[in-house]
């Protein structure tokens, strides 16, 4: 004869397995490297992604942009770019000759025109959670770009680094 009493005991043990299975997949994710810890700026330029293209791999977290390459040869180049921040951001790999830092900012928006004068967004990652990790493959020409995030504040607060191709 089954009792009420067992069936929250048997539910319970369920909450308890799916808890601890959630507990272990989130400290995996949780322990994750930044990225340009193991691969530093120190990085041979004859590392490329598993189609052949040329590989930058890069972090983005508040405020900064890091690669571990700032300039390359043109060709296919694959940007493998992990959120180490705590809150959403976007890479955007634009090609523009402004300075670093030096896109004019909207003041009301915070962010500058993507379709602005001088700026082309050559391709993005758009907004993604924290601790993920996302990639993109273009074929980059020769010329001047920022690796940045154009979420409203974060390129007036540093988003940014400068990255040129050859």
């Amino acid at each position: 004869m089954r009792v009420d009493s067992d069936r929250p005991r048997g539910n319970m043990k369920v909450l308890v397995r799916v808890t601890c299975a959630a507990a272990l997949v989130m400290s995996f994710a949780g322990c994750a490297e930044d990225p340009n810890d193991t691969l530093g700026a120190s990085s041979s330029s004859s590392d490329t992604a598993a189609d052949g293209s040329t590989l930058v791999v890069a972090s983005v977290r508040e405020w900064k942009v890091i690669a571990n390459r700032l300039a390359l040869s043109a060709g296919p180049t694959t940007f493998l770019v992990s959120n180490m921040g705590t809150i959403k951001h976007e890479f955007l790999v634009t090609k523009t000759n402004y300075a670093d830092g030096q896109i004019p900012i909207d003041s009301k928006t915070k962010r500058f025109s993507e379709e602005g004068k001088g700026i082309e967004v050559v391709k993005e990652i758009s907004e993604w959670d924290p601790k993920m990790t996302q990639s993109l493959t273009l074929n980059l020409v020769p010329g001047n770009y920022q690796l940045l995030c154009n979420i409203e504040g974060h390129y007036g607060n540093g988003m940014h680094t400068a990255f040129s191709v050859k």
